[in-house]
C-alpha cells in the first residue's frame, strides 16, 4: 500500500468528519509520510509504523466525536460519542452501555416524575367531571397545588441535573477512552 493509497484508505474511513477537520486530521500522517521519506524511510516501513488505517480511523473518530460533544452539547452528539467509543473494542460495550443506561433511565424516571407532579391539578378537574365527594375539595385542591409547584421545580431541577449528567457521561467516555488508548500504547511497547 503506497503512502497516497494509505491516506485515501483513511480519508475514505473518515467520510463522515467535515472536510476541514479531515483535511487537518490527515495533514498529520502526510507530514508523518514526508518526514519519513526525507530521513530515508521506505513507505512499507513508514505504513507499518503506523499501523491499520481501520484502527486509526477508529480512534480520530472517537476523538473527534468526543471533542465535538464537548463543544456543542446535545444528545445527538454524545450519542455519536458514545457509539465512537464503543466501536473501539468490545470491552467499551460492556463498560459504557451499562452505565450509560442506568443514567439515561434515571433521568427519564425523574423527568416522567415532575411532569406527573406538574399535570397533577388536572386530577382535581377531573375529580369534579367524575362526581367525587366536593368535602375533601380544599384537600385535592392544595395537595394538587403542592404537587404541582414541586413538579415545576423538579422540572427546572431536571435541566440541571441533565446537564450534569451529559458532563459525567461524557467525562466517564474520556476516561474509558483512554484506558482503551493506554493499553494500545503498553502493548506497542
Amino acid at each position: 500500500m503506497a503512502n497516497n493509497e494509505f491516506i485515501s484508505k483513511l480519508e475514505a474511513l473518515l467520510k463522515k468528519v467535515p472536510e476541514p477537520d479531515r483535511k487537518e486530521m490527515l495533514y498529520d500522517y502526510e507530514e508523518h509520510f514526508e518526514i519519513g521519506l526525507d530521513s530515508g524511510k521506505s513507505k512499507t516501513e513508514l505504513i507499518e509504523e503506523l499501523g491499520d488505517p481501520q484502527v486509526i480511523a477508529r480512534d480520530l473518530l472517537a476523538d473527534y466525536r468526543i471533542g465535538k460533544a464537548e463543544t456543542d452539547k446535545s444528545a445527538s452528539n454524545i450519542f455519536h460519542a458514545i457509539i465512537a467509543t464503543i466501536s473501539l473494542s468490545f470491552f467499551n460495550l460492556i463498560f459504557i452501555i451499562g452505565q450509560v443506561a442506568g443514567i439515561f433511565g434515571a433521568y427519564v424516571a425523574l423527568c416522567a416524575v415532575s411532569f406527573a407532579f406538574t399535570i397533577s391539578p388536572l386530577a382535581i378537574f377531573s375529580s369534579f367531571i367524575f362526581g367525587y365527594s366536593y368535602e375533601s375539595f380544599a384537600t385535592n385542591f392544595f395537595v394538587s397545588l403542592s404537587l404541582c409547584s414541586l413538579g415545576l421545580l423538579m422540572s427546572i431541577g431536571m435541566i440541571y441535573v441533565g446537564r450534569f449528567f451529559y458532563n459525567i457521561i461524557l467525562r466517564y467516555i474520556k476516561f474509558n477512552l483512554n484506558i482503551i488508548k493506554g493499553d494500545k500504547g503498553e502493548k506497542a511497547a
